[in-house]
């Protein structure tokens, strides 16, 4: 039987396999790393409604970039911001303005509700002692109390987080979907075991990336995957381990066109709106990309 390829243009995978209205999304990446920002900036090119966006423990731009598009009705979240470089603007100005519901949840919560989703599992209990903080009185839906059969003894379980769509950026794939992280896989990994749909972006496509690196180096089978996308430096302006570093110029600009309303709408057409994702690596200019790449790794 021929195996199914899943390699399509960028703006075909996240018109086919995220809903106009789309139920839930989950973005990976963690902090400023591994970000798959080529598939978020299309999002936002096709106006997708996001009903609830579901982040890593720790989102940064990924999350901070969908708020500001004004397309997000909700957000799951333990943290949204840019670690040395501040505060999420757009976050926190769409909590304070009450223009998005804030879901707040610690980061084990989504570790766990990640698992739990992964697994099919009902839901999965907390480490004794976590259950001290007070979350679970701010948001009962996501926190119940349960007892151990072993013990007797109340225990906090966390509830199975169930994507509609998560968008994933991996290093390389092949044309099949199977893929490979080469650095940290943060809970990215959990996030498509546990979602009904996965679009990845990749740096590259390998014709047989078993071969290359070995299977059992292959972290993403390809059954799970419905999509693949190639987009160098696709996670521009965070980092893709192995391939290139963070660029915080582009970040502290970014933070500094959120001052207001003006600026923040000539960002959003300048690098997103008024082009498509062909062009981005052409408006941030090939030798700043250049210059962010990792040694040893491009051959």
């Amino acid at each position: 039987m021929e195996r199914t390829r899943k390699v399509i243009p960028l703006s075909e995978a996240i018109r086919r396999f995220v809903p106009d209205d789309c139920p839930s999304l989950a973005v990976g990446g963690m902090h400023m790393h591994n970000n798959p920002m080529a598939l978020i900036r299309e999002v936002i090119r096709q106006n997708k409604k996001i009903k609830r966006l579901i982040t890593s423990p720790s989102a940064d731009i990924n999350a901070d970039l969908l708020l500001g598009s004004g397309l997000v009705e909700e957000i799951l979240t333990a943290y949204v911001g840019f670690e040395h470089l501040g505060l999420a603007p757009n976050f926190r100005r769409a909590v304070e303005k009450k223009t998005v519901k804030l879901l707040e949840c610690d980061e084990p919560f989504l570790v766990y509700g990640f698992q739990a989703g992964a697994g099919g599992l009902p839901f999965i209990p907390y480490p004794k002692g976590l259950e001290l903080n007070d979350l679970h009185k701010i948001d009962p839906e996501f926190y119940r109390f349960t007892t151990d059969p072993y013990t007797g003894e109340q225990v906090m379980t966390a509830a199975p987080l169930k994507p509609s769509v998560a968008l994933i950026h991996c290093q390389e794939a092949d044309p099949y979907g199977n893929a490979i992280f080469k650095g940290s896989e943060f809970t990215d990994r959990q996030m498509i075991l546990a979602a009904e749909t996965v679009v990845l972006q990749v740096e590259k496509i390998v014709p047989d990336l078993a071969a290359k690196y070995g299977a059992t180096r292959v972290n993403v089978p390809g059954f799970l995957v419905s999509a693949v996308v190639e987009a160098p430096y696709g996670c521009h302006p965070t980092s893709s381990h192995g391939y290139y570093r963070d660029d915080e110029g582009h970040l502290r600009a970014y933070l500094q066109a959120c001052k207001s309303p003006e600026s923040w709408t000539e960002y959003l057409h300048r690098y997103v709106l008024d082009i498509p994702e062909e062009e981005y690596a052409a408006t941030i200019g090939r030798g700043r990309l250049n210059s962010l790449r990792s040694e040893g790794v491009f051959e």
